[in-house]
């Protein structure tokens, strides 16, 4: 990704933001990241306090734009946003449609997921092979590595929501690979978001993939919480990033960078995690930045000691963490704005009784997504799915609230079934 950082007041219609100087939590943008199609937009970030922007020159136009170019683009934009606006009438007059117009740049929520979960499936078979030789032969092979570093890259920022529903929210797994390719994931959307270049992402991204190699030099049974409760299990446990700072070190081939961001990755920033030799200021960003990931999927699957945590809380102790010191509060707050409170394709629960799929984010309100309703409070099925803009329903009363995320497979709902003849909005 080519970005740069530029002023406010340079900011311009056609221009693709991919990072904002305020924190997460003090503008009214679901992501720090998207194309400016507005006035409104720049009117709102200048509202916010917002003094400089990063902007992704391969999406969106540059300062040095000409002059016709930027007329261009920004005609197009314009054009482009009165669909939209049409669009958002022609749904607000309908209470009950089956199907929404495909937007231009649309495309099949169900066909998405459905082919994400094929890519994610092959690169988990990849991610365990390669585990599997480092049990056997003692060293990473680093053209493995970057190899499978640049397939996680490519595809998760081409397939980024759907990546982000398929990071699994059930039970603790012991799988070491599943965890390995989710951090990886995280890591790599993370670390564009806050703006690394390609070079620093293909770090991260094995950094984040061989972070608790180590692993398969202990026992399997310490991999779950259960079994490491005795402190001389849990210090057992804890010698796994030395483990893997001893892998990635005799393994050949592999940037010293890589090494750092391994050995730091449990370090915690008030001065606690381990290894105890290390100290906080020694801690490179990245190591932050993977802290933070790695936190996100281990209190989903229950690999701290505590009970598997949905998404929402998984960020809720996050935020908590960071304003406690332990976390990077910035890496925080921007993870969660990149996750979303609410990602795409989650099954959740309104105050109603109703459920429905989460099929957009509105930029506006970071609690408020469009919804897919599929069941009344009866769990009766809609015959005509009910799509829901939560942003728009400020006088409704009562005004339906979110109350509970769900699991799909335990509730027996197949999303991409349900959502084979939708386009994302």
């Amino acid at each position: 990704m080519s970005s740069r950082t530029i002023p406010i007041d340079q900011l311009a219609i056609g221009m693709y933001v991919c990072g904002i100087d305020r924190p997460w939590m003090d503008t009214p943008f679901l992501r720090h990241r998207f194309l400016i199609n507005a006035q409104g937009q720049i009117d709102k970030l200048k509202q916010c306090g917002v003094k400089k922007i990063a902007i992704d020159l391969d999406r969106g136009i540059d300062v040095q734009t000409s002059t016709e170019d930027q007329q261009a683009h920004t005609q197009t934009s314009q054009e482009e946003g009165a669909v939209n606006t049409e669009r958002q009438e022609l749904q607000e007059a309908e209470e009950r449609i089956a199907h929404l117009p495909p937007t231009l740049r649309g495309k099949s929520l169900s066909h998405e997921l459905s082919s994400t979960r094929d890519i994610r499936g092959q690169m988990l078979e990849t991610v365990g092979d390669l585990l599997s030789s480092v049990a056997t032969s003692g060293v990473v092979q680093a053209s493995h590595v970057k190899e499978l570093t640049q397939d996680i890259i490519s595809q998760t920022l081409d397939h980024e929501d759907a990546f982000i529903a398929l990071i699994r929210t059930n039970e603790f797994s012991t799988d070491l690979h599943e965890h390995s390719l989710s951090v990886g994931t995280l890591a790599v959307l993370l670390g564009r978001l806050i703006g690394f270049d390609d070079a620093q992402l293909q770090i991260l991204g094995a950094a984040a993939l061989l972070h608790d190699v180590g692993l398969v030099r202990l026992p399997p049974a310490l991999l779950s919480p259960k079994n490491r409760q005795t402190p001389q299990a849990f210090a057992h446990y804890q010698s796994h990033p030395q483990l893997s700072l001893e892998i990635v070190r005799e393994s050949s081939g592999l940037p010293d960078q890589v090494q750092q961001i391994v050995e730091a990755h449990h370090v915690l920033l008030d001065g606690t995690g381990y290894p105890d030799s290390l100290t906080p200021e020694t801690v490179p960003m990245s190591s932050r930045l993977l802290r933070v990931v790695d936190e996100y999927d281990e209190l989903l699957t229950g690999q701290q000691g505590l009970p598997p945590m949905s998404g929402k809380e998984a960020l809720r102790t996050l935020y908590q963490r960071g304003q406690q010191g332990q976390l990077d509060q910035q890496f925080v707050t921007q993870f969660i704005a990149q996750v979303g409170i609410y990602p795409i394709y989650s099954l959740v629960e309104l105050n109603t009784g109703e459920r429905g799929i989460v099929t957009s984010h509105s930029q506006d309100n970071l609690l408020h997504p469009t919804i897919l309703l599929i069941q009344d409070a009866s769990r009766q099925a809609y015959h005509d799915p009910i799509p829901i803009n939560f942003s728009t329903l400020h006088d409704s009363n009562p005004v339906p609230e979110i109350v509970k995320v769900l699991d799909p497979e335990r509730e027996g709902i197949h999303v991409e079934n349900v959502l084979a003849d939708w386009i994302t909005i």
